[in-house]
C-alpha cells in the first residue's frame, strides 16, 4: 500500500471516528428513553454526586443504585492486552521507585503464565497482536517513560525510540499521554483505564463512571456517556466497548455498548474484586480480576479461568 493511499485511508478514518463522537455527544445530551438497564446519559454538571440516583433499580428492588465513591488506587491499576493466537499479556501499574516490575505472558490462551521481565520500574500499556509482538510501556527509577519490545514471547526486551501506544501519566491520574502529547480529558476524571482505538483515536474511563473519547490524539474530548460504578473499559472499535462495573452485588460484571458507551447492556458477573482490566479480540474478551485473568467467548455472558 503506497504511503499517499495510507495517509488517505487515516485521514478517513479520524474523520469517521470524529463523527461518531459528535453523535454520541449529541445522544447524551438528549434524553434517555427509558429502560431497566443501567443509565449511560451524561448530565450538564461536570461531575455526578455520590449520592444522586442516577441509574433504574435492578429488577424486583425498590431504590436505584447510586454511583459509589471510588477511591481508585493508580499503582493497583492493571494494563491488558490480548491476541488472537491466544497471547495474553498484562502487567500491574506500580511505582516509579519500585523494584523491577514483570508482566505475565500466555502465549496458550492462558492455560499458563510466565512472569518475564522487562526491565522497567513500572507498567503503563501493553499491547500484543501475538508471541512475536508484544510492547510494553512503562518507566525507569526516575520515572521517565520508555518502550520496550519483545519478539519471542518475552524471552528478551530491546528498547524502542518512539513510544506509539497511549497511556496513563505515571504521577497524575487526570493525564493520558498521546503520541501527541499530555492531555487531560476533563479536570474531574481520575483515569481508572485507557483504551487506544487507532494511532489518533481513543477512549477513556473515569471513577465517577463516565466514558470519554477523543478523534485527535487528546487534543479535545467529548463525554460520551456513563455507567453507574463502571471500573474499567476497552473499545475495541469506536462505537463497540467491554466495561467491568461493580452491579446487583456483583464487583466485576461485564457490560456491552455497542453506540460508543452511550447506552450499555449488562453480561456475565466474574466472582472477585477488585476489576482491574478488560482487554478484546474479534475472537472474546479477557479480563483481569483480583489478580486472576478470565476469558469470555461469549460476549461476557459467562466466564471462566483458562
Amino acid at each position: 500500500m503506497s504511503k499517499v493511499l495510507q495517509r488517505v485511508l487515516l485521514a478517513v478514518f479520524v474523520i469517521v471516528d470524529v463523527i461518531l463522537i459528535a453523535g454520541a455527544m449529541r445522544h447524551v445530551n438528549s434524553t434517555p428513553p427509558s429502560t431497566d438497564l443501567p443509565a449511560a446519559a451524561a448530565t450538564a454538571d461536570p461531575a455526578p454526586t455520590a449520592t444522586a440516583p442516577t441509574t433504574p433499580a435492578p429488577a424486583g428492588t425498590t431504590e436505584a443504585p447510586t454511583q459509589l465513591a471510588y477511591d481508585f488506587q493508580a499503582s493497583e491499576a492493571v494494563a491488558l492486552s490480548s491476541a488472537n493466537d491466544g497471547t495474553i499479556v498484562f502487567g500491574t501499574r506500580g511505582r516509579c521507585a519500585d523494584p523491577e516490575a514483570s508482566v505475565q505472558i500466555s502465549t496458550n490462551g492462558g492455560a499458563d503464565f510466565a512472569s518475564e521481565k522487562t526491565g522497567l520500574t513500572t507498567t503503563l500499556a501493553v499491547k500484543t497482536t501475538g508471541a512475536k509482538s508484544i510492547t510494553v510501556v512503562g518507566t525507569n527509577a526516575n520515572c521517565d517513560v520508555q518502550q520496550v519490545t519483545s519478539t519471542n514471547g518475552g524471552s528478551s526486551w530491546s528498547t524502542s525510540g518512539d513510544i506509539d501506544l497511549w497511556y496513563p501519566a505515571a504521577d497524575n491520574s487526570s493525564t493520558v499521554v498521546t503520541t501527541d502529547g499530555s492531555t487531560e480529558p476533563d479536570a474531574s476524571c481520575v483515569v481508572t483505564s485507557v483504551s487506544q482505538v487507532t494511532a489518533a483515536s481513543g477512549r477513556v474511563s473515569c471513577a465517577d463512571g463516565t466514558f470519554r473519547g477523543s478523534g485527535d490524539n487528546g487534543k479535545t474530548w467529548v463525554q460520551l456517556g456513563r455507567l453507574d460504578n463502571a471500573r474499567v473499559s476497552t473499545f475495541l472499535t469506536p462505537t463497540t466497548g467491554f466495561a467491568l462495573a461493580r452491579f446487583s452485588g456483583c464487583a466485576a460484571n461485564e457490560f456491552t455498548t455497542t453506540d460508543g458507551g452511550v447506552t450499555w447492556t449488562p453480561g456475565g458477573c466474574i466472582g472477585g474484586d477488585p476489576a482491574q482490566a478488560i482487554a478484546a479480540t474479534s475472537n472474546g474478551l479477557t479480563a483481569v480480576v483480583a489478580g486472576e485473568a478470565y476469558a469470555s467467548t461469549d460476549n461476557g455472558t459467562t466466564w471462566m479461568q483458562p
